[in-house]
């Protein structure tokens, strides 16, 4: 029992971890709750199996609390079949089918198809303008490090000059 709490607890702060950032949430599953929660009429009538997780979801957190506050990791307040239905939502939130993820494609899709004109409605189209392709830019020189290369020059010619100056100078 005890690997089985431990492996829970784990997988646990890994799908509340995903849930805070995910949602920008400094709550993580109880956010997803109550998020749940404040949509609870559309998702449970367009999603399915939204209260099972729904429910199923509020029974995790009651375990992850009775593990962190309550009783010991010895305990039998985990079951298999519990840690597998949390490794199934975590993998659910990553490919957005978990129970808010497809109630936001839901809405999408449905406010996609009302805002979507019918065939009758739809304005003619105007043949579509086909451009050239853009030609590649010209390489310009760096101005600065140009400036930089002339203004070492210079100063090594200065250099130079005063030198063969003094020379000829103490001959």
């Amino acid at each position: 029992m005890r690997d089985l709490n431990i492996d829970f607890m784990d997988l646990y702060k890994r799908a509340d971890r995903f849930i805070k950032d995910a949602y920008s949430s400094s709550e993580g599953v109880s956010e997803y709750i109550r998020l749940m929660e404040a949509s609870f009429n559309r998702g449970n009538a367009n999603i399915q199996g939204w209260k099972s997780d729904y429910d199923n979801l509020k029974h995790i957190r009651w375990i992850r609390n009775q593990l962190a506050h309550e009783v010991s990791y010895d305990s039998d307040i985990c079951s298999e079949s519990d840690y597998e239905w949390l490794d199934d939502f975590y993998k659910r939130l990553f490919s957005s089918t978990d129970p808010l993820g497809e109630l936001r494609t839901f809405e999408h899709k449905v406010s996609y198809s009302r805002s979507k004109p019918s065939a009758a409605n739809r304005p003619q189209q105007s043949p579509r303008v086909v451009y050239p392709p853009p030609q590649p830019m010209q390489q310009r020189p760096n101005v600065n490090q140009s400036a930089g290369c002339l203004g070492t020059f210079m100063m090594m010619l200065i250099l130079s000059v005063s030198i063969i100056i003094s020379l000829f100078m103490f001959l």
